[in-house]
């Protein structure tokens, strides 16, 4: 049953409790939209079966539970205190008191309480639940942290043009990054976070197709609601073929929230204002607008990611010898992304994507691009913060302009590290 429906079945027949249900008929129909994700309407009904004299320990769990997922933490604390007190409860009690001193901001408290559910080593779930907090709560003590990866791979098609086309090369590259983030106030998940960032990727032979890039950035992170959001002010710069390219500033507005145990949904909004660093690039001056939506599925095995991208462009013209247009695309993009835990040290992914391009329409051109990319990779993980990672990457994109048309197919290999 969906959560609209026992909401509405709460407007109708929650007046009538009294004289018309039962204790288990109630607890019964609060478990069914507890299940549902109707969690108001079943405090509703649990705290009516309460009310009329049950009171065992799946009422109180239950209701202790919907109590968390409203909001209500004090009231799902006071139950889940009376919880602990029962030896058959106690572990997942005291987890449950853990998670609700998280969503207080009660750091010390949340760790004594997964701490105790580790020492006591009972209940395996809730043991290695209780690991994986006190991992993020440590990682949020962390002042500083960074990020490198470095990688060799080759390029069949550098400048992605037609295979026809004289411009058509083939090359070797390498590519390394190196991002570093420091805590300056509060906590990872609720404070202020400034980062800087550099990515260089140079080729064998073609540098005029080498490109740099860095950032410097500021973020702030907090909770609203259920939602872990961000907001971040960045500044970056683009070399490209060593030349001087384009700057931008952006604004990139961050936030996901759980809608079930393994389910959860992200949400994006990025702003930029770029501006062009050489006047050949001018075309590329003025603003892009990127909204996201991402649905994400883990299991112990699989983690299944489903996007949706909308992008708005408003930039200068793009010239050529013989036509003229705005380059200013609204992009529609669809992807799926497939991860699989094939054991503890390797993972396998697939990423597709669509993404349809459309130009302004102008006196000379009328452009339409369809573009495909898919992505293999596989990961070896040589400890919790070392990896081997590999990438095949396939690439076709179609125009209605033949200038436009081309394929693409890059391999790669390298390693990432965390400190």
């Amino acid at each position: 049953m969906s959560k609209f429906y026992f909401s509405l079945i709460s407007l109708l027949l929650l007046p009538s409790f009294n004289l018309h249900a039962s204790p288990q008929t109630d607890f019964e129909l609060g478990t069914q939209a507890y299940k549902s994700g109707a969690n108001e309407v079943a405090v509703r009904y649990f705290e009516s079966a309460m009310n009329q004299g049950m009171n065992t320990l799946a009422l109180q769990f239950n209701l202790a539970s919907s109590y968390y997922k409203v909001g209500r933490y004090e009231e799902a604390k006071r139950l889940f205190t009376r919880l602990h007190e029962t030896d058959a409860m106690r572990d997942l009690a005291e987890y449950n008191l853990g998670l609700i001193a998280l969503k207080q901001k009660q750091w010390q408290s949340a760790r004594n309480n997964f701490m105790s559910v580790v020492n006591s080593g009972r209940d395996k779930k809730l043991t290695k639940l209780s690991q994986q907090q006190l991992k993020l709560l440590t990682n949020e003590q962390k002042r500083s942290k960074i990020t490198a990866f470095a990688n060799i791979g080759y390029d069949d098609n550098v400048v992605s043009v037609s295979s026809e086309s004289a411009l058509n090369e083939s090359d070797s590259f390498y590519d390394v990054y190196a991002a570093v983030d420091y805590l300056v106030a509060g906590k990872r998940k609720d404070g202020w976070i400034a980062g800087a960032s550099i990515y260089m990727l140079d080729y064998s032979d073609l540098d005029s197709s080498n490109l740099d890039l860095f950032s410097l950035g500021l973020k702030k992170t907090f909770y609203l609601n259920d939602w872990n959001t961000s907001l971040q002010l960045k500044f970056s710069k683009i070399l490209y073929g060593d030349e001087d390219y384009t700057s931008s500033v952006m604004l990139d507005m961050k936030g996901y929230r759980s809608i079930s145990i393994s389910d959860r949904i992200y949400l994006r909004y990025r702003y930029e204002d770029i501006s062009s660093d050489d006047n050949i690039y001018n075309y590329l001056e003025g603003s892009r607008h990127r909204a996201t939506f991402e649905y994400r599925n883990t299991s112990s095995k699989n983690i299944r990611q489903l996007f949706y991208e909308l992008e708005f462009n408003d930039r200068g013209d793009l010239t050529g010898t013989s036509y003229s247009y705005e380059y200013s695309p609204t992009r529609h993009t669809l992807r799926g992304k497939l991860t699989h835990l094939l054991n503890k040290k390797w993972r396998l992914s697939g990423d597709l994507s669509y993404r349809f391009s459309d130009f302004p329409v102008s006196t000379t051109l009328d452009r339409e691009d369809e573009r495909w990319r898919l992505v293999l990779g596989a990961n070896y993980l040589i400890d919790s913060s070392f990896s081997l990672n590999s990438k095949l990457q396939f690439t076709n994109n179609s125009s209605s302009n033949d200038r436009y048309e081309y394929d693409k197919s890059m391999v790669s290999v390298g390693l990432i590290k965390t400190f």
